[in-house]
């Protein structure tokens, strides 16, 4: 490689880096995948565009020019993109947690059926699976009837 490598190693991103400290761990384009919450295809774009800026021939030459240059000892971990909770204070304590809720919103408190703050991902157990199913089928049946309704209405006015 000719010239300074660190205006080489300046043009790579945080994502970039990791990709290639992954690789110098042995690590193949799948495991990487894995571990950065990417697709296999991403890693590999990230590695090709790597290679572009540090001129290098393969992978491993990438990676074990950055591994020369101490980068990966310089670099705090890839965090993948996603949802994370902002913390603003401490959480309320376990027993204090169902205080003011009443028993009859704790039997039908099954949760939302997609990520949120409180709930990154989808823990539902058998029966919220079972029961959002049935609620959207039966949210989209009153809507309908009620659209019928409507339309039958103004069919009536109007004649």
């Amino acid at each position: 490689m000719q010239g300074d490598p660190d205006n080489y190693i300046s043009l790579l991103s945080a994502a970039q880096i990791e990709t290639l400290r992954l690789v110098f761990e042995h690590k193949n384009s799948k495991e990487i995948a894995r571990i950065m919450d990417v697709s296999p295809h991403t890693v590999d774009e990230r590695v090709r565009r790597a290679l572009k800026k540090l001129n290098a021939s393969n992978r491993i030459e990438a990676a074990t020019i950055l591994a020369r240059n101490g980068v990966f000892d310089q670099v705090t971990p890839y965090q993948p993109l996603r949802y994370q909770l902002i913390s603003l204070g401490d959480e309320a304590p376990a027993d204090e947690a169902g205080v003011g809720r009443s028993s009859v919103r704790r039997l039908f408190d099954i949760g939302s059926p997609f990520p949120t703050a409180s709930q990154s991902a989808n823990r539902h157990g058998l029966m919220e699976r079972i029961i959002w199913p049935i609620l959207i089928a039966f949210a989209t049946i009153l809507a309908f009837s009620a659209l019928y309704s409507i339309l039958v209405g103004l069919g009536r006015v109007l004649t």
